[in-house]
């Protein structure tokens, strides 16, 4: 196929494709190695992969679900072997959803969730379930993280599950402008990072997913981390410059929330390495494991 030829189909198609279509042909991502559990969820099969520390705690442990990108089913996450050995130094259990694509979703996590469309918010309420009676979960301790389509889902899961996630921390998504059923009776803090040359994901202009109706025009970032501090009713906002990424802190919450946001100077939609020196894996952690239920 020639470079035209592909950028051709690129712009035309959805974004959908799109973002299936640019891990295909750009990424040489591994396969995903952990052990893999099957369960039966509305008569659909889900499956899920599992890292469990060697050796265990004693005591209940955290439980980090990390949600994967459009196209990324059956692959590693992002710094996945980082995160496992952080998981077992820290003693927590990282379990990876599969998504599943079916009717009315253009990617393999369903966005915009109400009560007549519920099957990925119900796979993961199901999968927690299994694990918890299999393994010692610290029920107050589950924390959510995504990357791309994953972190897209993420919003579903602050819209629809805080009351069994402490907080959220996601890189490349975003949500849709009007959201159908989003008005979570728990404040899970959240934390977004995203490059402002993300082209996949614009950071600067809202955009429409042509071929998924129920999903329609997608918020850009700005207006995404205004719609959460705002549901939070933060009162204050700090702003720390570093050459290469602006953080912004929201406080002052309801619920004693917070939002957090990391514009990356020049980056794009490829999961960051590091954030102003520090591991981008552990920038998540420290954010998610510092809150419980």
């Amino acid at each position: 196929m020639s470079r035209s030829t592909l950028i051709y189909i690129m712009i035309t198609c959805s974004l959908g494709f799109v973002l299936g279509l640019t891990l295909i042909q750009f990424s040489s991502t591994p396969s995903q190695h952990l052990p893999v559990s099957s369960m039966l969820v509305n008569g659909i099969e889900r499956t899920y992969h599992l890292f469990i520390p060697n050796q265990p705690a004693k005591e209940p442990m955290p439980l980090l679900v990390a949600f994967h990108g459009g196209g990324g089913k059956g692959e590693v996450f992002p710094q996945q072997s980082a995160f496992e050995s952080l998981a077992q130094d820290e003693k927590f259990i990282i379990a990876l959803p599969q998504g599943h694509l079916l009717s009315g979703n253009e990617g393999e996590w369903q966005l915009n969730t109400d009560s007549t469309r519920q099957h990925d918010i119900e796979f993961i309420q199901a999968m927690i379930d299994e694990i918890s009676m299999i393994h010692q979960v610290d029920s107050s301790r589950i924390y959510a993280t995504g990357y791309s389509l994953g972190s897209m889902f993420t919003y579903e899961i602050a819209c629809q599950m805080s009351d069994r996630f402490a907080s959220i921390a996601s890189f490349a998504g975003t949500m849709p402008i009007t959201h159908d059923q989003c008005e979570p009776q728990r404040y899970a803090p959240i934390l977004h990072i995203h490059g402002d040359d993300d082209w996949i994901i614009s950071y600067s202009d809202t955009w429409t997913w042509k071929a998924w109706d129920e999903v329609g025009p997608m918020r850009n970032i700005s207006d995404l981390i205004d719609f959460w501090q705002s549901k939070y009713a933060c009162q204050s906002q700090n702003q720390t410059d570093f050459p290469s990424a602006t953080h912004f802190i929201y406080n002052d919450c309801n619920q004693k929330a917070r939002v957090e946001h990391y514009r990356l100077h020049g980056t794009g939609h490829k999961w960051p390495s590091t954030i102003n020196g520090v591991s981008t894996h552990r920038v998540i952690w420290e954010f998610l494991s510092n809150v419980s239920l």
